[in-house]
């Protein structure tokens, strides 16, 4: 969601974005509703073992592995659906790395994006899905460099 909330921030305010990163959203930040309610009713669900939806129980799991507040989180995830427009995204000025996983069915893949923003850079996470792919090594690599070539 905060890659969502970075993208709208680069767009209505490119005075205040130098360089952005934005990881675990790609093309879906235009061709895309948000997470879907499923996900939303598996961090309010009672207990982990009643949630059926795969993606669900993955962002229920997670959420309470980083002991999260699950209700903040479904209510984040209800309202981080606004979509941007390709003209909006290709407004963006600054320069954005957009990190997402290979095996990522979240977020879309990263280089229509990139290809929409001016000073978009794709990097694709080897074998990484959702969760795990902000965390990576090849993201942490990614972010580091693209920070010192961008954010002096």
């Amino acid at each position: 969601m905060g890659s969502r909330i970075t993208a709208f921030l680069a767009q209505r305010h490119p005075d205040r974005v130098k360089a952005a990163i934005m990881g675990g959203l790609g093309i879906k930040l235009v061709d895309g509703v948000g997470l879907p309610e499923t996900i939303a009713e598996a961090l309010e669900a009672p207990t982990l073992e009643e949630v059926t939806d795969p993606q669900g129980r993955m962002f229920r799991a997670f959420a309470m592995q980083t002991k999260s507040d699950r209700r903040a989180l479904a209510a984040c995830i209800r309202g981080s659906r606004n979509l941007m427009t390709r003209e909006e995204a290709a407004s963006i000025a600054c320069p954005v790395l957009i990190a997402v996983g290979t095996k990522d069915a979240i977020a879309g893949a990263p280089e229509p994006l990139a290809a929409i923003i001016p000073k978009g850079e794709a990097l694709s996470i080897p074998d990484r899905d959702h969760m795990p792919a902000v965390g990576d090594k090849v993201f942490k690599a990614g972010a580091l460099d693209f920070l010192a070539r961008h954010a002096a």
